[in-house]
């Protein structure tokens, strides 16, 4: 078969079902999403979805030749290859949570690793370095406790923490990933009750070696909060949350994240900051950039009918709705579209939905009201834009995405996509960075741990409430000993 007849094959319905039959990941979703929709789309699914597919392909080549209006951008990731990352200086970050069952409550820990490596680099002592970083919620006096993100908002701090960390005690960092997404969703944890000096204290102990640097950053939050941030975000209770020096946690990542920002503006070249996810669920670059244009399109040729026809329905009139029906996320549609070493289109993905004003928090013992979450929309004062992109590593695996600072330059997307692609295919059958792959081992606390330490801590509980000698300060020790500081965790492997 001649290239161009191959070409034309991939184009036909038949194509496109051999080739969604070689990608079990989509092939199984497909088939999961047949037995949710509604029953008169289970028939043809599968089908209709190819030929869907199949139109949109077509679409997507002509617009490469110029003979119809773009739908998205597809391209190969260009300079994809070793040479051009050679002995470049890469950091991994990743957050793990540790849980003890202790009757019916469950103290949480925290710890985030991190894994520095030089790239071509022979000498392993000089080629890879570990990190982490402790967090005992239990000493936490801040926070909203009884929300169940209050581990998220706890674990992000600490992660951020780190990756500062890192760059800053790496003046050649090239590289610096983290595992999932740069930037959450970030109006959810709107309406947190503040840290305490303490909390942030705890928080900055691993932060830098020297004091002086943690100091310095808390006091440059506070003198930030002061001016800037409070009198905005916390109208009327603004000045009790000074003068207590409470930390806002949403206020207070939105800081660490223009730390990041400021720090990798101060070298040259700038170095990539990056966030990888792997089995995301997102729908945005579908509803809002893919399905868009197709609808545009389709209006524009009078063709508004096209889905319904399709799929013999009367409703699918808008990108939300057909996606509600269909099932279909970011992740499915890019597998289908997309060949191994291609990345799509990146867009700017909004992080911020659910920043408003008219929320009440609890500040110690003055409670705020009308909580201006919206000021922390502005990219120089709060959360920066996130630009994104999708890029398939294996046919195996569904497409990974990719997210970085917009404000660090056009350069970081394109030069994010080479390097994750790579360090994905030393792991092909998993599809992930394989740094990333080590940072979550690194930072993940072993479920034996926890279970065989969960059954110590039951008998030193029992033993001390008889005699009544259990103290707080003695339980946390105990987690410490039984989390942190076993000689057998992976932590601390013997050196090579």
């Amino acid at each position: 078969m001649s290239e161009n007849n191959g070409q034309d094959y991939h184009l036909t319905e038949e194509g496109v079902r051999e080739d969604l039959q070689r990608q079990p990941y989509v092939l199984m979703r497909l088939v999961e999403n047949a037995f949710i929709v509604a029953e008169n789309l289970r028939g043809n699914y599968f089908e209709n979805t190819s030929k869907f597919i199949k139109d949109l392909r077509k679409k997507i080549l002509l617009a490469k030749s110029g003979e119809s209006d773009p739908i998205i951008s597809i391209s190969n990731i260009n300079g994809a290859n070793w040479q051009e990352v050679q002995g470049e200086v890469v950091t991994f970050i990743d957050g793990g949570v540790g849980q003890v069952e202790i009757s019916g409550q469950i103290p949480i820990l925290l710890r985030v690793g991190s894994y520095a490596v030089r790239t071509g680099e022979r000498n392993l002592a000089e080629r890879e370095q570990f990190g982490y970083y402790p967090v005992i919620l239990g000493d936490l006096e801040g926070g909203s406790k009884e929300r169940k993100d209050f581990i998220d908002i706890v674990r992000i701090t600490a992660e951020l923490l780190g990756g500062l960390s890192a760059l800053k005690r790496t003046p050649n960092l090239r590289l610096l990933m983290f595992h999932g997404p740069l930037m959450y969703l970030m109006g959810n944890y709107a309406g947190h009750s503040p840290f305490t000096e303490n909390d942030i204290d705890l928080f900055l102990r691993s932060y830098a070696a020297n004091p002086q640097l943690a100091s310095d950053l808390k006091n440059k939050f506070l003198e930030e909060a002061r001016i800037q941030i409070y009198p905005k975000l916390a109208p009327g209770v603004d000045t009790d949350m000074i003068q207590k020096k409470l930390f806002d946690p949403l206020a207070w990542m939105a800081f660490l994240y223009q730390q990041l920002i400021s720090e990798a503006k101060k070298r040259s070249p700038v170095p990539i900051i990056a966030g990888v996810v792997e089995r995301g669920r997102l729908r945005e670059f579908s509803e809002d950039v893919l399905l868009e244009r197709i609808f545009v399109s389709l209006r524009k040729k009078n063709n508004q009918n096209y889905f319904n026809n399709l799929f013999g329905r009367t409703d699918l009139k808008t990108p939300g709705i057909l996606l509600d029906r269909l099932a279909y996320t970011d992740a499915i549609l890019m597998a289908m579209l997309m060949k191994p070493g291609q990345r799509s289109e990146s867009w700017i993905i909004n992080k911020l939905k659910g920043l408003r004003t008219g929320q009440t928090i609890l500040t110690g013992e003055a409670r705020a009201t009308n909580m201006d979450w919206s000021i922390l929309k502005d990219p120089l004062l709060g959360f920066p834009k996130i630009k994104g992109c999708y890029i398939s590593v294996s046919d195996r695996t569904e497409p990974i995405r990719v997210e970085v600072f917009e404000c660090l330059g056009e350069q970081q997307i394109e030069e994010a996509a080479k390097r994750a692609y790579l360090y994905s295919l030393l792991i092909p059958g998993y599809g992930f960075p394989v740094g990333l792959d080590v940072a979550d081992k690194f930072a993940k606390v072993p479920t034996w741990l926890t279970n065989a330490y969960s059954k110590l801590i039951k008998h030193h509980l029992s033993v001390s409430l008889q005699k009544g000698e259990i103290k707080d300060a003695e339980m946390r020790h105990l987690l410490v000993q039984a989390i942190y500081m076993t000689h057998r965790d992976w932590l601390f492997r013997p050196n090579p």
